[in-house]
């Protein structure tokens, strides 16, 4: 039976996943690669470059990993979106599923293995998470990795947006934890911090990765019921926090524009299309 209701958590964890699977691909991050589209012919005229005004070109003209801080202030403000919206209703339906566990956990424990999931208390904290994202950030921009400094950056951004938002629900509905410690039970903080870490991963590198980061979040909720600190629907709900922080801190990603110029060449001129990541 023990292990009937393990397999049952582990699926219903793995159904959290179903908001980013029904995402489309997001293109590839190579801001300022450009490609010469066509060759104009030589009529015996110079062709100059266009001036870009100020509304052609913003003015990131690649991928920002500065200023995390001053990122996270918007986030707050688009994470009440069409999208974010859309996550929560996904999870919402999971998290009825879920809820007969609820008073089970309170009555008898869901007698999952603690010492099998002790790792999951340590690797879903908050400071755990953030520093990784700190660390990831300052170690790519030393070496100049743009592209992983920027996964870096995405990650502490996510995690300070999930967990203001999941410390304020906390406080405001103040539900008590299973093993009666506090009243801070709904919803998991290490759960919207595993699964806003593994939503970032899988939006910048896709589902090789996104896979076993997601597999690492459900691993995190199942400690956090192991050890009695949260019912199951606490969990689910933090899940769906991290999720959806982590899609509004990486919103930008779809949102890629080109700029278009025109360069002298010999025997004619080019045109050049520039991607340009807000």
């Amino acid at each position: 039976m023990h292990v009937f209701r393990l397999t049952v958590c582990s699926l219903v964890f793995c159904a959290l996943t179903v908001p980013a699977w029904a995402q489309e691909p997001l293109p590839p991050e190579n801001p300022g690669d450009t490609a010469t589209a066509a060759t104009a012919p030589d009529n015996g005229q110079l062709v100059l470059p266009p001036t870009a005004g100020p509304a052609d070109i913003p003015a990131a003209t690649a991928v920002e990993t500065s200023n995390v801080f001053k990122l996270s202030a918007g986030d707050f403000k688009n994470f009440f979106s069409k999208d974010t919206a859309k996550v929560f209703s996904y999870v919402a339906l999971v998290a009825i599923a879920t809820a007969p566990w609820d008073r089970e956990g309170v009555n008898n424990g869901f007698n999952i293995p603690t010492a099998l999931f002790e790792s999951g208390n340590l690797l879903g904290q908050f400071a755990f998470q953030v520093t990784a994202g700190f660390a990831t950030y300052g170690v790519s921009k030393s070496i100049g990795n743009q592209k992983a400094a920027a996964v870096g950056r995405d990650i502490v951004r996510a995690q300070v947006l999930s967990q203001a938002l999941v410390q304020t629900v906390k406080y405001t509905v103040r539900r008590e934890r299973p093993d009666g410690s506090n009243n801070k039970s709904f919803p998991s903080g290490h759960s919207a911090s595993s699964f806003a870490t593994a939503t970032v991963l899988q939006r910048h590198y896709g589902w090789k990765i996104g896979v076993p980061a997601y597999a690492l979040g459900g691993y995190v909720s199942l400690a956090r019921m192991a050890w009695n600190r949260h019912h199951a629907t606490d969990v689910v709900m933090g899940a769906a926090f991290g999720i959806a922080s982590a899609r509004t801190v990486t919103m930008s990603m779809a949102k890629s524009r080109f700029s278009v110029g025109v360069r002298p060449e010999t025997g004619g001129a080019s045109v050049n299309f520039t991607k340009i990541v807000k």
